[in-house]
């Protein structure tokens, strides 16, 4: 502590990533690495959304597919996709998702729950909502450079994405099967 008063909420950083249409967020701390696609081995009777696994420099990492987890349709053959390689319970995981976005800052207050109709049913995909523009500095504005992508239009929402949650079995909902074995 500097001697400073506390701010009265802490900031969060969060990686704002493309899936379909729409932008989702996880936590910062989460995310080890972002890496162009890999060779996917397939794994025999993995659950839908999990396409197998990557070799991530002799490391063997299982890939699920966001896009798929969330049951949207394959993305088109042109489509460069990412893969966020996360820190999951010790473990590594590897997200395929549509593009990555950029870094944001907000306050931990700016996070809402979920609607409650999200949160229902037993299947919580989502930790929360944020807004889709955060404030930004001046000096943060300069540093993101014209090859970054555009935030959201003022007024949309972010899901903040629960990564567990990918892998639990979903509910009659319909959001595919989950990874059984992993936390």
């Amino acid at each position: 502590m500097t001697g400073r008063d506390p701010a009265p909420s802490s900031t969060v950083e969060l990686c704002a990533f493309r899936v379909g249409d729409e932008e989702y967020v996880i936590d910062l701390r989460r995310i080890r690495e972002i890496v162009q696609p890999l060779p996917v081995t397939p794994v025999p009777r993995a659950p839908e959304c999990v396409d197998g696994v990557v070799d991530l420099r002799g490391e063997v990492v299982p890939l699920v597919d966001v896009r798929r987890r969330l049951g949207l349709p394959p993305r088109s053959s042109g489509a460069r996709p990412k893969v966020l390689i996360v820190n999951l319970a010790g473990r590594a995981l590897a997200l395929l998702v549509d593009g990555v976005s950029e870094v944001v800052r907000i306050p931990r207050s700016a996070i809402g729950p979920p609607p409650a109709l999200l949160a229902s049913g037993g299947q919580r995909l989502f930790l929360g909502v944020c807004a889709g523009r955060p404030e930004r500095s001046p000096a943060s504005s300069a540093r993101r450079g014209p090859e970054s992508a555009a935030p959201p239009a003022a007024g949309r929402l972010r899901l903040l994405l629960d990564v567990k949650a990918l892998l639990r079995p979903a509910t009659p909902a319909g959001l595919g099967p989950g990874v059984p074995g992993l936390p």
